[in-house]
């Protein structure tokens, strides 16, 4: 590469990209250079800081979160424990009562029933008496 300036189809001389990068190094004094490096570190250790402290908050928030969430949760258990236990005691107290009634009404048909055997015996007994077409 030359360090002389390019001609254009114009005739006007520009210099290139990295020849402006090479005057502008070269024109700075070292001291400043090294100055510019120095911040840019400084910079890059405080914005590194500030990630840091960022990523932290963030985890801390993240923890508050997951442990509100699994309180929620839990009372959302917990909740649903208690209706579904007050729904089986109160299917267990209606089974009970219809047990109970089953129970009544199987006693009430059994002594209909007897008394029905009791009627037709006392029927027959009384027809074969005045039946005209039994024999005695």
């Amino acid at each position: 590469m030359s360090s002389t300036p390019r001609r254009e189809k114009g005739g006007s001389q520009e210099p290139t990209k990295m020849e402006e990068k090479q005057s502008k190094i070269m024109t700075k004094p070292l001291p400043a250079i090294l100055d510019e490096i120095d911040d840019s570190i400084r910079f890059a250790n405080e914005a590194t800081k500030d990630a840091r402290q960022a990523a932290e908050e963030a985890r801390r928030a993240g923890e508050k979160a997951a442990n509100e969430a699994r309180k929620a949760a839990e009372l959302a258990v917990a909740k649903v424990r208690d209706e579904a236990t007050k729904a089986i005691n109160a299917l267990g107290v209606r089974v009970s009562t219809l047990e109970t009634e089953l129970s009544t009404l199987k006693g009430n048909v059994t002594q209909e029933a007897l008394s029905l055997d009791k009627a037709f015996i006392a029927l027959k007994d009384r027809h074969m008496e005045v039946s005209p077409f039994l024999k005695k």
